[in-house]
């Protein structure tokens, strides 16, 4: 059997490392390579694992990276066939990797594998179960703050799976270009799943593989916070430009346009003028890295495979009634 490498993004997660490495060394992943990319934690998080974990293998890096480029670095360095990207702030039950790995074992054509995440501090409610591709370049979990049920017990393609849980070919991972750093944060699994498609793989939602995840604990919950704001929607606007069709690409840029605007002026008269900020200068950053954008998206389109037609016909990107019922739904959840 092929060895597998997990990789764990840290950054001033001490608190959670416990919990997860020791979850991994209770279950049938005991064996597997650990790999943990530390951005520079200032809470002691790189000693604690010399000391605490010395099987762990420690890639200490000498600034924040970003989740992004921290998980390619990991990568490279990575021995295993297959990868796994990791939250620290996950539990991972005994047979989670097994049933990720089956998937890849009988299906040439996966290019990336996803758990079923439940929610750590209330795990009869579901984290993602799967992800879709927004039309607008955002993504949203399939079933987020939903109580589990058969539902979700239905494996299967899905336009994305969370990066908190996902597995990966290392060689096919690389050749893709790995996670693009340019996102630092957020949504770069909905652009690396995207590409998966366009290039002629699929993306399979393995609910057997279950895993608990404190959603927030790393990055925090809030999405009004500057920098999820920030991130959040510069990068969804990264996806339209490199991932679509042309002809694809004025409608849901000019939807961001109005939508970001709107966001701009309800934060304003919140008195959230720091993340409301934020807004003006997504657009500046944007113009900025377009060169880079437009020098990514050449490549992309020039090994396509997949239509943009058959992503929204067969419900991989949503369309703009699907996300709005969805957005109706999340804010309709009680408790």
């Amino acid at each position: 059997m092929a060895r597998t490498s997990i990789i764990i993004v840290n950054y001033n997660g001490r608190f959670f490392l416990k919990d997860c490495l020791e979850s991994i060394r209770s279950s049938e992943a005991s064996q597997e390579e650990i790999i943990i990319v530390d951005n520079a934690s200032t809470d002691g998080s790189a000693d604690y694992i010399k000391k605490e974990f010395p099987h762990v293998k420690l890639i200490a890096l000498d600034k924040n990276y970003g989740f992004a480029l921290a998980n390619n670095i990991g990568a490279e360095a990575a021995a295993g066939e297959y990868i796994v990207f990791l939250n620290n702030d996950t539990v991972v039950t005994p047979r989670w990797l097994k049933h990720l790995r089956d998937v890849f074992s009988s299906d040439p054509t996966v290019g990336a594998a996803g758990s079923k995440l439940l929610l750590y501090h209330r795990p009869e409610r579901v984290n993602s179960a799967g992800a879709n591709i927004i039309f607008n370049g955002g993504g949203y979990d399939i079933g987020f703050m939903d109580i589990d049920s058969d539902k979700y017990n239905a494996p299967g393609p899905r336009g994305g799976v969370c990066a908190a849980a996902m597995m990966v070919r290392k060689k096919e991972f690389l050749s893709l270009g790995g996670f693009d750093p340019m996102y630092f944060m957020y949504l770069e699994d909905v652009d690396l799943c995207w590409r998966y498609w366009l290039l002629g793989y699929r993306v399979l939602y393995v609910p057997t593989s279950i895993v608990y995840h404190r959603f927030g604990g790393t990055a925090g919950s809030d999405r009004h916070a500057p920098l999820r704001v920030f991130y959040g929607t510069r990068n969804s606007i990264f996806n339209i430009f490199k991932n679509y069709e042309l002809k694809n690409i004025p409608f849901p840029f000019a939807f961001n346009i109005i939508s970001h605007a709107g966001k701009f002026f309800a934060l304003l008269i919140s008195l959230q003028f720091r993340s409301a900020w934020t807004i003006p200068k997504v657009y500046c950053s944007f113009m900025r890295y377009l060169p880079q954008v437009m020098k990514k998206r050449k490549d992309i389109q020039s090994k396509r495979k997949v239509s943009d037609r058959y992503l929204f016909e067969h419900f991989l990107i949503v369309s703009l009634s699907a996300t709005f019922k969805e957005y109706f739904r999340l804010r309709g959840i009680k408790g």
